[in-house]
């Protein structure tokens, strides 16, 4: 398989017209179509649904389009560091929850020479799948990356506590939460599944329920927090910052830990020195993250 091919199917996946494509790439229209034959003839597949002149991506097509675009991205960037082999390394760091990111590259990039971190945020599963092949450097995670070529290490603990209505007080908080004459609407992030989950179990252990469940994208959560109308289960750190109220009683808090994940067969000394960096900054932080 020729990266030529590449471009020629990601043009014409691009257009849907061969003729089209063809313009755009210079070449005559049947070469490109003898070209994409030859490509589908080597990957054993039709990438194109072909009905006359009409052509459409089948769904194999669609899955090497995927693909196609990030073995382009990833040559872009290695074209980039090539070219300027003095440039700061470029660190790729994935997370369950974006506010992890948020708070680490406030500090990070505050340097005029800071290294450049390409970031995600995913579930564990898929932090665990893009640790094993290299995608992602190292992750940070509020749960342990368990595999037996992962070091997953707890770097600090972190309280996670349920803040309420505004118009309730504490006291009031504690009868309400076990009144079921009383309408309780939670809110939860709604891209993690693991952390919902944890809490939901969490719940239970304290004999919570919930009348209603809401769950909303990271930025709208922090708007919904703020108007202070509804219960969920919040780092602490977060309620400090937000200046949100909560329950400070040691039997409804979450003790959890956050934890700093790679690969264990080591990292590149560039690698190894912003790794050691980020669990400095957690540890100089950890009582920012606890009651």
């Amino acid at each position: 398989m020729e990266l030529l091919h590449l471009k020629y199917f990601r043009t014409v996946a691009e257009d849907l017209n061969f003729t089209h494509a063809a313009k755009r790439l210079f070449i005559s229209q049947p070469a490109l179509s003898m070209t994409i034959k030859k490509l589908e003839r080597e990957l054993d597949t039709e990438l194109f649904n072909r009905n006359g002149r009409t052509i459409t991506l089948t769904n194999q097509g669609r899955i090497l389009l995927q693909s196609v675009e990030k073995i382009e991205n990833e040559l872009a960037l290695v074209k980039d560091r090539l070219s300027n082999p003095e440039q700061d390394v470029t660190i790729s760091l994935a997370s369950s929850h974006g506010r992890f990111i948020q708070i680490l590259l406030a500090d990070f990039l505050a340097n005029p020479s800071a290294t450049l971190f390409n970031t995600e945020i995913l579930s564990n599963r898929e932090i665990l799948s893009q640790l094993l092949t290299d995608e992602i450097h190292f992750s940070i995670s509020f749960m342990e990356i368990k595999h037996p070529e992962i070091t997953s290490e707890p770097v600090v603990e972190e309280d996670i506590v349920l803040t309420y209505p505004g118009h309730y007080t504490e006291q009031d908080v504690m009868h309400v939460l076990y009144d079921n004459e009383t309408a309780k609407s939670f809110l939860f992030p709604s891209h993690n599944k693991d952390y919902n989950s944890f809490i939901k179990l969490k719940m239970t252990e304290f004999s919570l329920y919930a009348d209603s469940i809401r769950y909303i994208d990271d930025v709208s959560l922090q708007v919904a927090l703020l108007q202070q109308r509804y219960f969920s289960f919040v780092p602490v750190s977060v309620c400090r910052e937000l200046k949100l109220p909560f329950v400070a009683k040691d039997n409804l808090t979450i003790v959890s830990k956050i934890y700093l994940s790679r690969l264990s067969h080591g990292l590149t000394e560039e690698q190894q020195t912003v790794y050691d960096a980020i669990k400095q900054f957690f540890l100089r932080e950890a009582a920012s993250f606890v009651k």
